[in-house]
């Protein structure tokens, strides 16, 4: 077996045995409804308010643990999560709350467009496995519709709340994109291409330095880089992100991929990573100069991505992969760590929920290319 091959079905088998496994058993609250935020390293539930950003990634990470073969109660859990999503956090106007407390009461009302982004992409994962009954294509269109008439930015892209606060960001958008991917897979509607066009037009035209590849985070109002020091920011892992969603933008559309695609995975390869802990750090600035160490688990998940759609050699991908895997060795198997320190310690906390779906993304990226190596 190649050392790809060794890397991925050891990836697989911890997402299959461990991981889906124990957040249904552990994670689902079988009392209140829906998912726990967080479990403990002991493998208990932390009582923590419940984040729309989590659940709706539930609805995105069981339904996609179904697509790849896990033989758990996929269904059941995706459903759970779905359920819990509908009653809690969606709110008049079709947008979803960004948090409700333990027992399902409204904490923070105000719009959000991070947590519109993953509404959206759950609602395609219920569309795909549950069809017309769960209600996803008309959540999904209502909440558009109230994105583009009361959301939508002059220059592009959206305001990210209802106080237009600055400094404006691209990470939100990204998700906008990566939902309006997973529509144009499942409905032919004009309105999905038409809004997965304008958000990569956006980030080809303001977030990226065609020249650099360098793609910027904070932006002021009129989508030029921020002032001072949140302008410079650039964080490799959203580069590796961003790369795997052009490229699949472009073949969903039938358009050439991007050359910044390559840029972006080049840019993150030659300043975002640490070769002798073997990760993707958290942030460098414009120019390449290091800014935050700290490496999180989600950015290695994202490196893993950007390095199968950009077809790299074996052996760079199953390093990604061990990136990844440096994360999963915790006491109670199927959680992780989400931090590495400079110093290369990993912080004892939490496992917060929304990590799987990094985690299930990116084993369903190495299935895929792997299916499409076997045809071939």
């Amino acid at each position: 077996m190649s050392e790809l091959a060794s890397e991925t079905a050891a990836l697989q088998r911890w997402l299959f045995d461990d991981a889906l496994a124990l957040w249904w058993t552990v994670g689902a609250d079988r009392e209140r409804g829906g998912f726990h935020d967080a479990i403990e390293l002991t493998g208990v539930p932390s009582a923590r308010p419940r984040r729309a950003r989590s659940i709706t990634r539930m609805v995105f990470s069981y339904a996609e643990a179904g697509r790849l073969g896990w033989g758990g109660p996929w269904r059941e859990a995706a459903g759970h999560a779905l359920a819990y999503l509908r009653k809690h956090f969606v709110t008049a106007d079709a947008t979803v709350a960004s948090i409700v407390d333990v027992d399902g009461h409204t904490r923070e009302a105000p719009f959000d467009l991070y947590d519109q982004a993953f509404a959206l992409l759950a609602f395609a994962s219920a569309e795909r496995v549950f069809g017309e009954t769960s209600g996803g294509r008309a959540s999904a269109v209502a909440l558009r519709t109230t994105l583009e008439r009361h959301y939508a930015h002059p220059l592009g892209g959206f305001f990210e709340d209802r106080d237009q606060r600055l400094p404006q960001r691209s990470n939100p958008h990204m998700h906008v994109l990566e939902a309006a991917l997973a529509w144009l897979a499942l409905d032919t509607a004009p309105g999905w291409r038409q809004l997965a066009d304008g958000i990569a037009a956006l980030a080809r035209d303001k977030f990226i330095d065609p020249a650099s590849g360098a793609l910027r985070e904070f932006f002021d109002a009129e989508w030029r880089p921020a002032a001072g020091l949140d302008g410079r920011v650039c964080e490799p892992g959203h580069q590796y992100e961003w790369a795997f969603l052009l490229a699949r933008w472009a073949a969903l559309t039938g358009r050439p991929r991007p050359a910044v695609v390559e840029r972006l995975i080049a840019f993150a390869d030659r300043h975002g990573l640490d070769t002798e802990r073997g990760v993707a750090i958290g942030s460098v600035l414009s120019d390449g100069t290091r800014h935050d160490p700290v490496a999180r688990l989600w950015a290695q998940a994202e490196r893993i991505r950007a390095y199968r759609i950009e077809r790299r050699p074996g052996d760079d991908v199953a390093r990604a992969i061990r990136g990844l895997r440096r994360f999963l060795a915790t006491p109670k198997a199927g959680l992780w760590f989400d931090q590495l320190t400079r110093d290369n310690r990993l912080i004892p906390e939490p496992a917060r929920a929304t990590s799987l779906y990094h985690i299930v993304g990116a084993v369903a990226e190495l299935s895929r290319c792997g299916s499409e190596s076997a045809r071939r």
